[in-house]
């Protein structure tokens, strides 16, 4: 990584700076003999060099394009990962409550079937015996009021 921010850096450093150059006139270029004189002054590239520079601008290209892929496909994985995780456990949420809601539904079920198969023909006993226990309590009640004042 850090061989990539050094090359980064030192393409845009020696393009800036070969802007700056530059800026006074218009780039020139002219093929040399051995023992020719240059038409103008400068830094003179042989072959080897020229294509050494354009190969490493080149690689340094590459490298930046690759690591820019590897570092999206890695925030991919992160983020599809994420999003599977989250998908896994809706899904999970999902049948719980489903499974819930079938318990409670077959609950239901099985009380209304028995009420419907047993239902309760005694109530007119417990009627009586509410009207019975009131009455005595009423009674009891009402014997202890007028008892106590005497």
């Amino acid at each position: 990584m850090l061989k990539l921010w050094t090359t980064i850096i030192t393409t845009i450093s020696i393009t800036l700076f070969s802007l700056n150059v530059c800026a006074d006139e218009l780039p020139k270029m002219t093929d040399l003999s051995k023992n020719q004189k240059a038409p103008f002054t400068g830094t003179l590239f042989n072959i080897s060099a020229v294509a050494q520079i354009i190969a490493e601008t080149e690689n340094a290209r590459q490298q930046c394009s690759l690591q820019k892929n590897y570092i999206e496909g890695k925030e991919k994985a992160k983020c599809d990962l994420a999003v599977n995780n989250f998908q896994a456990n809706l899904t999970a949420l999902e049948q719980k409550h489903n499974s819930i809601l079938e318990i409670k539904n077959e609950e239901i079920d099985r009380l209304d079937r028995i009420a419907i198969e047993k239902p309760n023909r005694n109530n007119h006993w417990w009627f009586a015996g509410g009207m019975v226990v009131g009455i005595v309590t009423s009674v009891v009640i009402f014997y202890a009021a007028v008892s106590i004042p005497k």
